[in-house]
């Protein structure tokens, strides 16, 4: 890694990594985000210390707020986005962009595999889902390396409880609730304890170091598991109708409002979760190797 990269980018308070809900956009986000009157200001690909990062596109929204997209979660074609290096890179450019509000939307982990498809108030394919904690099967992060946040954990250590900013989901429960032209099944806020069971990286890593790198995550969730509940003759064909023609529009449509809108969280516990340890701590360790 070179520690001396300085980022050299756009910044804004407000930033989404734009995910499986938009897939049906492909690289036209910002045409759809021109008719809702949002333009994009700039396409970036800024440095990292550990190697060139993903695309950065900077918005000015309606309202006149600006706010970064980088596009499905950080990854890169050619890229295992299992390795740590995509998160490294995500989360430097958010953290050097001094992001303090993350939005980030996915479409599988949260079927409730305790209830039958009968169930009308099980979590079914079609809901919109806002969860109140998460089980990762992702190898956990600890940090940015080479940076104040590197390997943070015996400096602070990040509480998870409420790991989406609860203020954060009623602003999106408000705009899901009245999304034009659309209706979801049914909407799952946190007071239903829904907890988000991610099979593929995701969740672990946006939680913990939006938390570490001092920002309010805010994540919904519209249900597309096949294999817990969606039973059609054929999936694969059902799963592309979905993310080709039923949700692009309406994410994309949720997102760009809640990103030109919503307010900066006052009242919730995000910052505080990340708690300073004893000093002992970190002097356990060996010293930092010199050269």
């Amino acid at each position: 890694m070179n520690s001396s990269v300085e980022y050299i980018g756009p910044r804004a308070a407000f930033a989404t990594l734009g995910g499986s809900p938009t897939w049906g956009l492909g690289e036209r986000f910002h045409e759809l985000a021109a008719t809702r009157g949002h333009t994009r200001l700039g396409v970036h690909r800024p440095q990292t210390p550990y190697g060139l990062g993903p695309q950065v596109e900077h918005f000015r929204g309606p309202g006149g707020r600006e706010f970064l997209r980088i596009p499905t979660y950080g990854q890169v074609v050619g890229e295992d986005p299992l390795l740590h290096a995509s998160e490294w890179k995500t989360f430097w450019i958010l953290w050097k962009a001094g992001v303090r509000v993350l939005l980030v939307g996915g479409t599988s982990g949260s079927c409730d595999w305790r209830r039958t498809a009968a169930d009308e108030d099980a979590v079914r394919p079609g809901d919109f889902v806002l969860p109140k904690s998460y089980l990762t099967r992702d190898t956990m992060p600890t940090g940015l390396p080479g940076t104040e946040l590197e390997f943070c954990l015996p400096r602070q250590v990040a509480i998870m409880d409420d790991p989406f900013c609860p203020p954060l989901a009623d602003a999106l429960r408000s705009r899901a609730g009245r999304a034009p032209d659309f209706r979801f099944r049914r909407i799952h806020g946190p007071e239903a304890g829904v907890v988000l069971n991610r099979w593929l990286a995701g969740n672990g890593f946006e939680s913990l170091a939006a938390r570490v790198c001092g920002m309010h995550l805010a994540y919904y969730h519209v249900v597309a598991n096949w294999g817990t509940g969606l039973e059609p003759d054929d999936p694969t064909i059902v799963l592309n109708r979905l993310y080709m023609e039923t949700l692009p529009a309406v994410a994309a449509t949720l997102e760009l409002s809640f990103l030109d809108e919503a307010s900066e969280p006052t009242a919730c516990r995000c910052r505080e979760l990340l708690r300073a340890r004893p000093p002992e701590y970190a002097r356990a360790l060996s010293p930092r190797a010199t050269q």
